[in-house]
């Protein structure tokens, strides 16, 4: 395929002094069977209703969630080696690096991968959630020539025709933001920052909270990092203020609690692990009815309604 660049990188969380990310050489047959992956993830995404991106939202069947890519890690973890920009930059860097070894792919700690192709004046790159030796190890691998098995020695990859994320040029394409986050979030850092966090919270939202309900906010999120991104982006967006306790009571029917859930009246009291996630959610308007300002949202891929 003259004209074409593909790479492919490994990706991980890196320990201390290590870097985020290692260049695996390719084979000319290997360059034109991971130019195949990238092209059929392009094409899906392409081929799809675009849906400006939002963290918590989740595209329908025919949809995809896009944005630009500057500022794209703005959504999860920005200073994190590992992060989307990163890897895209990293992937896309111009020079030959030196390649991984055997040893350095087996002991890496891998954690996910990036492919390039850059063809036709278009740059794609895909990232797949998955470490390129998954269901590979534990196992004796043997090929066979003529009627003779002989051992694989060298360790084996493997890259799926699928992907979580795609770049093509400046546009970004998630497709599983659920795995997106996972993978872009260091969870045990949200939760280690919990405090903070929920101090923060407690002091910006614009309902009394009892200092019970403050310690199983803080409970809950110090254990759930879903929770805790769902505090952090509240407190991000600003609009904590206008949560107040009257349309926070309002809002228990919808979310299938009972009128006094909360007390009948004075500070919020959701002093258990199951009724502060519950507080959260309603401060994040995710029962059906919109009762905080909020930017506009499409009520299918938001609301929790189960």
């Amino acid at each position: 395929m003259p004209g074409d660049d593909v790479r492919a990188i490994l990706g991980r969380r890196p320990p201390r002094g290590e870097p985020a990310f290692g260049h695996v050489d390719l084979s000319e047959k290997a360059r034109a069977q991971l130019a195949d992956i990238v092209r059929g993830v392009k094409e899906r995404c392409e081929g799809s209703e675009e849906v400006p991106f939002h963290p918590t939202d989740r595209p329908e069947d025919g949809e995809v969630l896009a944005g630009s890519l500057h500022g794209f890690d703005s959504h999860y973890q920005e200073k994190a080696p590992w992060s989307l920009e990163r890897t895209v930059a990293s992937v896309r860097a111009s020079g030959v690096p030196e390649p991984l070894g055997a040893k350095e792919i087996e002991g890496g700690r891998w954690s996910f991968y990036a492919l390039r192709l850059a063809e036709a004046g278009t740059d794609t790159v895909v990232i797949r959630r998955r470490a390129p030796t998954y269901g590979l190890t534990n196992k004796w691998y043997a090929v066979l020539a003529g009627t003779e098995l002989r051992p694989v020695e060298e360790p084996l990859l493997s890259f799926d025709y699928d992907a979580e994320v795609a770049v093509v040029d400046q546009r970004v394409y998630v497709l599983r933001p659920e795995q997106t986050e996972r993978l872009f979030v260091d969870a045990d850092e949200v939760k280690r920052r919990a405090p903070e966090t929920v101090g923060r919270f407690a002091k910006d939202i614009g309902a009394r909270l009892s200092a019970d309900t403050v310690m199983a906010v803080e409970r809950v999120c110090s254990r759930n990092a879903f929770t805790a991104r769902r505090v952090e982006r509240l407190l991000a967006e600003g609009v904590l203020r206008e949560v107040n306790a009257a349309e926070v009571r309002e809002g228990l029917h919808d979310a299938g609690l009972a009128a006094d859930a909360f007390g009948s009246s004075g500070p919020l009291a959701a002093e258990s692990d199951d009724l502060a996630t519950k507080l959260v959610e309603i401060a994040d308007d995710l029962y059906y009815q919109p009762r905080f300002a909020r930017p506009s949202r499409r009520v299918a891929g938001w609301r929790n309604v189960g």
